[in-house]
């Protein structure tokens, strides 16, 4: 498997992305007092979902890596459910129907973006990724049906995200300023849990599907981050102004997020591209805080 796509040609692309949250033990200790029953955190619960659907028309390739493209948005579509609110949206990043070049420039170390026609919102551009092609799943060598291999976080997580960090695809998926808001200060917090997390792949090997030879990968998560939030909740503290004259302070603070999921990556081996990619992951999120007030007063 290798990405080489010849000059000219065109891959139509579908993706998709579901993922749900659920909260499992949650522990809140303050002043010595367990309160956790007065959080009830588990309602907590959400799903996300994203499809999008492009056309590549690849222009130039290198080494593995497309030089320029145009990319034709089909379609796209986005819904979260989080807790009692529910938000459903289409044309998630405003090109559906436009057409997009992608041209790499080599000081830039990045792409540089353009409506076809010359035409068009460049605001848009910012929240476009390039890095739909999956290559990043790749393994490093040939491999017979069977063998099995680890990506780092580093490779995983964009290829997860559809070549999205957490802010952006946040921003864009969730539309409302208020989500746009949350998800970039939730970002750095979602980065460090994902920090640790890996995923074994399979090769199962080739088949044959509507006159096309498609390698199939299979995708299994099965992992953990964990981290302290402790910053975190001083920060909000700080700029908390409910709390008078008391300060809260937080001992210990964790959160620990639990992944589960499968996916399958077809890819066209005739074509030198990604032909489909479908992941669907359950996650849950456990909480410990341990925290007491004290009068700054003295009292």
């Amino acid at each position: 498997m290798s990405f080489a796509p010849a000059d000219g040609s065109e891959a139509a692309m579908k993706y998709a992305l579901a993922a749900g949250l659920s909260v499992g033990d949650v522990s809140i200790t303050v002043d010595g007092q367990d309160l956790s029953a007065q959080f009830p955190l588990d309602d907590l619960a959400g799903k996300l979902a994203l499809e999008l659907e492009v056309a590549d028309t690849f222009l130039g390739t290198r080494e593995g890596r497309p030089l320029r493209f145009q990319r034709r948005y089909i379609a796209s579509a986005s819904s979260l459910e989080l807790a009692d609110t529910k938000s459903a949206r289409a044309d998630i990043f405003g090109v559906d129907g436009e057409t997009i070049v992608f041209e790499w420039s080599k000081s830039q170390g990045a792409y540089v973006l353009a409506f076809e026609d010359g035409t068009g919102d460049e605001a848009k551009l910012e929240l476009l990724s390039a890095d739909l092609h999956l290559r990043s799943l790749l393994p490093e060598r040939e491999l017979e049906p069977g063998a099995t291999w680890e990506l780092e976080p580093s490779a995983l997580v964009p290829a997860l995200l559809l070549g999205y960090d957490v802010a952006t695809l946040g921003a864009a998926a969730g539309g409302e300023q208020g989500l746009a808001e949350s998800a970039d200060e939730l970002a750095p917090l979602v980065d460090g849990l994902l920090a640790g997390f890996k995923a074994r792949y399979e090769y199962v090997g080739a088949r044959e599907s509507d006159g096309r030879k498609l390698a199939e990968v299979k995708l299994t998560l099965d992992s953990e981050g964990e981290l302290d939030l402790r910053d975190a909740l001083r920060q909000a503290r700080d700029v908390e102004s409910g709390l008078g004259d008391f300060d809260l302070d937080v001992r210990t603070a964790t959160g620990k997020l639990r992944v589960r999921g499968k996916g399958t990556l077809l890819w066209d081996l005739g074509a030198g591209h990604a032909h489909s990619f479908a992941l669907e992951s359950d996650m849950e999120l456990l909480a410990s805080l341990d925290a007491a007030f004290a009068d700054e007063q003295g009292g």
